[in-house]
């Protein structure tokens, strides 16, 4: 399977564009360098992306696709930039492979934030009204007067991470619907504390404390399995977990065991587990219709995709020209820089 390129006469190079969702405008900044632009189909296969990379100079990573040791190597004699839309891109990228092949990544931070922020608190609404299964029924069939739903003022939300996605969370369902909210982060934030009147609370008392628990952190080697059977044991029968984080973050196994016992009544994601998970498989096939699964869009707004673009294509003209980029992940300073005379004009 071979991209669609839009070429440019200079030559430069080509950039490889993946996802959908890609406003081809927001690229013209990298057409007018003199870069062709190759967007395949999305969700590429590991030998699909490697033969798509083969001769690109950057990749501007906006799909579901794991940019694996293999799929680099194949481009490891012209690839020097990989600007991944977001923030989780040790998810999506080998970043100990990029880095022994000298291949700089970068990322979006803050981009989505209200984009992901909006999303997370229309599930936490959808979750807590059980509007998922109201829709299409006529009547709601209540069974006892304990299956109504709450108001989101009578709830309490627990949020893990108080990042910059977090506290806007935080502060939507603080300022909106007057939700009792406390937080677990690594370092506390007083200001946030006192501008939104929440609380800190260790790990485990903002499980036991929350009707509704959210897991909003980086998905990383340090958060993996961070929400684990410790945590999940400790919530009160009934519990709503939403998990708009990296889902490696909460351990499928201990999941299950929480849903299986019903402290966990409902859970939803945006992004799932692997395939190839059995843990995940199995959740599904038990407990499918009390989870809400989606594709990984939190970030999918027109607003926040255009952001996302904008600081993506910013960072590959910045790097490609030889200039310091201030969304780097990896090594940014071993793309040789051009002398002054040599830079494209801009």
């Amino acid at each position: 399977m071979a991209g669609r390129s839009t070429r440019n006469g200079a030559g430069k190079g080509t950039i490889l564009v993946t996802g959908s969702g890609i406003d081809a405008r927001r690229l013209e900044v990298l057409r007018a360098r003199g870069y062709d632009i190759r967007q395949p189909p999305p969700l590429l296969t590991e030998e699909q992306l490697a033969r798509e990379l083969k001769d690109v100079v950057a990749y501007l990573h906006g799909g579901e696709e794991r940019a694996t040791r293999a799929a680099l190597e194949s481009a490891k004699s012209t690839l020097k930039v990989v600007a991944f839309l977001g923030v989780g891109y040790e998810t999506f990228v080998d970043m100990a492979a990029a880095d022994e092949l000298k291949m700089v990544v970068t990322f979006t931070p803050g981009a989505a934030r209200d984009s992901v922020a909006t999303f997370t608190v229309a599930q936490i609404i959808n979750a807590n009204l059980q509007m998922f299964r109201l829709i299409g029924n006529r009547y709601p069939d209540w069974k006892s007067v304990q299956d109504l739903p709450y108001e989101l003022s009578a709830r309490n939300v627990g949020i893990v991470g108080m990042g910059v996605i977090g506290s806007r969370i935080a502060e939507m369902l603080r300022r909106a619907f007057d939700a009792n909210v406390a937080y677990y982060s690594r370092t506390p934030k007083k200001r946030l504390e006192r501008t939104l009147g929440m609380e800190f609370k260790a790990l485990p008392d903002l499980a036991e404390w929350s009707d509704i628990l959210v897991v909003m952190v980086p998905g990383n080697s340090t958060t993996s399995s961070m929400i684990d059977d410790e945590v999940l044991g400790g919530v009160r029968p009934g519990t709503i977990l939403i998990n708009t984080a990296r889902p490696s973050v909460v351990d499928p196994e201990a999941l299950y065991t929480s849903m299986e016992t019903g402290r966990i009544r409902l859970a939803a994601f945006d992004g799932f587990y692997s395939k190839d998970s059995e843990a995940a498989a199995k959740l599904l096939e038990d407990f499918g219709s009390r989870m809400i699964v989606t594709g990984h869009v939190a970030s999918h707004t027109l607003q926040g995709m255009g952001r996302m673009l904008d600081q993506a294509v910013m960072s590959i003209d910045n790097l490609l020209s030889g200039k310091p980029d201030p969304h780097t992940v990896s090594a940014a300073a071993r793309i040789p820089r051009r002398p002054p005379s040599s830079r494209p004009p801009g």
